[in-house]
């Protein structure tokens, strides 16, 4: 047998070519095997404060906020479709939001729990909560660390509508200001996982849940963990000047921005709060 040298390094190339098509080949079947979830909604914010029924009483009486689900340990403060689920926290020294919720359509705990460890994500189903008795939610955290909590669109029933005689009226969750190390690497993580449509201005990006949004940017400190530094809401009727004038009414501060759709003040607990008009961003 007379051996050829040049033929065998050509089937070699040609050998090593197939497994590399084939490497990429099984990646691109597995990326698509992948379960796909779609994110509708930006569901609530976990906020924690010292004092809850004060911060009940702050949302109820200025925004016209509605009171469910209330216990020793928690309440919902609803707005629209969305919620603040105020804890009841008297050690927490400062104001935060541990955890924020998006709902998850349709839901199935086994398909959600499926995507998030396909991604080696570890994932927490609740036990014997009486705020998720029936396995609606699962936990789990973003590439930051942050944590997630992904629900049915029914985990929480908005309880009936009644008369309020606020100054202010909270309609819905605008939007929540996220600040973390790599807005582009949350951006992508976020996108991909739940299906989100998203636009970047090169400095920030808009990830859209139906109406509301999340604006992801760089915290200044590229070391500092990742938070939520501010909350927005949408109004209804909106008349800035209006805004500003209860607002400081009331003992707030209020800075409008340059076109006159949102106003930045502080909430009681001393936590950023944004009120907008519900033109504030159009959805791409």
């Amino acid at each position: 047998m007379v051996f050829d040298r040049d033929a065998a390094k050509l089937d070699r190339r040609h050998l090593l070519k197939n497994v590399a098509i084939g490497a990429a080949v099984a990646g691109l079947h597995a990326l698509g095997a992948r379960e796909s979830l779609r994110g509708t909604a930006i569901n609530h914010v976990s906020y924690q404060s010292a004092d809850y029924k004060k911060t009940r009483d702050f949302y109820v009486d200025l925004f016209g906020f509605q009171v469910s689900d209330e216990d020793d340990n928690q309440l919902y403060l609803w707005a629209g479709d969305a919620l603040i689920s105020a804890k009841n926290t008297p050690m927490a020294k400062a104001p935060f939001i541990d955890h924020f919720g998006l709902t998850v359509e349709p839901w199935d705990l086994r398909t959600v729990e499926t995507a998030l460890r396909e991604r080696g994500l570890v994932v927490r189903v609740s036990r014997n909560d009486p705020h998720d008795a029936q396995g609606k939610s699962a936990f789990t955290r973003d590439p930051n660390g942050y944590s997630l909590q992904l629900g049915a669109k029914d985990l929480e029933i908005k309880p009936a509508p009644v008369v309020s005689r606020s100054p202010l009226k909270a309609i819905g969750l605008n939007h929540i200001s996220y600040q973390c190390p790599d807005y582009k690497r949350t951006r992508n993580f976020y996108a991909e996982l739940l299906g989100v449509p998203s636009n970047d201005d090169g400095e920030q990006a808009y990830l859209w849940f139906g109406d509301a949004f999340m604006v992801l940017r760089n915290s200044a400190d590229g070391s500092a963990p990742p938070r939520i530094d501010r909350v927005a809401w949408t109004l209804a009727n909106w008349d800035a000047g209006r805004v500003s004038a209860e607002l400081k009414r009331h003992g707030l501060d209020a800075r409008p921005d340059s076109a006159g759709k949102s106003i930045l003040t502080k909430d009681l607990n001393g936590y950023a709060l944004q009120l907008c008009s519900k033109e504030l961003q159009k959805r791409p």
